[in-house]
């Protein structure tokens, strides 16, 4: 009998793996997270039964996450990461010269199973590292520490998520606060074929920043394989790169940090009226 993995988070849309064995299943305090053997991806994570990763695609979603921002600022040195507990956004941002990088994740949980089952995926025995076990929520609002680039790498927003307060414009205006003059910050968008209307509302909330851009990467193993994010500056234009790569990459590339912002027309049109209901925009 086959055993497949079927995502459908997604209103009238499936997806669907073939599983070869299911490595791990438990739960933490906050989520179920599942790791299954898959034919075509190998590992992939699962939480709350949705594929956050996988071994044979996540440097695509990792490598766009991180580099856009990174490179889009003149020089980084102090790094927060938020969620991130599988290891791979960190892994990325400690490949740049950073003095520290912070990550905050509220779940122990899914940072432990994931430096058993994914060891490939951290540098958490970098020096430069912080790990905080806490709610990012609270910790925003609260400290009064300063970073050049803000890396959003939580869970999707779904209601009632553990993610879902994160993404509010409360929350980004208070990121906003915690960025340096030429501070930036990334977020995970949401696939922005299928789910339009939750992407016009993270978008929305961060009207804080005068500087906004969508761009986006391609990830199989998400919901119709493109994903968006979204980039959010005090000043520098994330659409130009201060730096060039110093080390590999699989995905990322100069000439894909200018492609990423290249959008669709239906996108456009999205963000276009996005913007004239708003008028906050530039």
């Amino acid at each position: 009998m086959e055993l497949w993995y079927i995502q459908d988070y997604i209103n009238e849309y499936k997806m669907g793996l073939k599983v070869k064995e299911t490595i791990f299943q438990g739960k933490t305090r906050f989520q179920e997270i599942a790791i299954l053997d898959t034919y075509l991806y190998g590992r992939t994570l699962l939480l709350d039964g949705i594929v956050q990763l996988s071994e044979k695609d996540e440097f695509m979603y990792h490598e766009m996450l991180v580099h856009v921002p990174m490179f889009s600022h003149p020089h980084p040195e102090k790094v927060l990461i938020i969620g991130g507990g599988d290891g791979g956004a960190s892994r990325e941002v400690l490949k740049h010269p950073v003095k520290e990088v912070t990550l905050v994740d509220i779940d122990e949980g899914v940072i432990e199973v994931c430096q058993k089952y994914f060891p490939q995926l951290g540098k958490w025995d970098d020096a430069r590292l912080t790990v905080l076990i806490e709610d990012a929520r609270q910790y925003v609002f609260s400290t009064s520490e300063v970073f050049d680039v803000i890396i959003m790498d939580s869970t999707d927003p779904l209601p009632r998520g553990v993610a879902e307060p994160l993404f509010t414009p409360e929350f980004f205006a208070q990121a906003f606060r915690c960025l340096s003059p030429q501070g930036i910050m990334v977020s995970q968008m949401e696939p922005p074929f299928f789910d339009v209307d939750r992407v016009q509302k993270l978008w929305k909330g961060f009207g804080a920043f005068p500087i906004v851009n969508l761009y986006w990467g391609l990830v199989p193993t998400y919901p119709g394989g493109i994903w968006s994010y979204v980039i959010a500056s005090k000043s520098p234009d994330p659409r130009e790169q201060k730096r060039l790569p110093s080390f590999p990459t699989r995905y990322y590339s100069p000439a894909i940090h200018q492609a990423a912002f290249v959008l669709p027309p239906f996108l456009e049109e999205m963000l276009k009226k996005q913007k004239e209901d708003e008028g906050s925009f530039s």
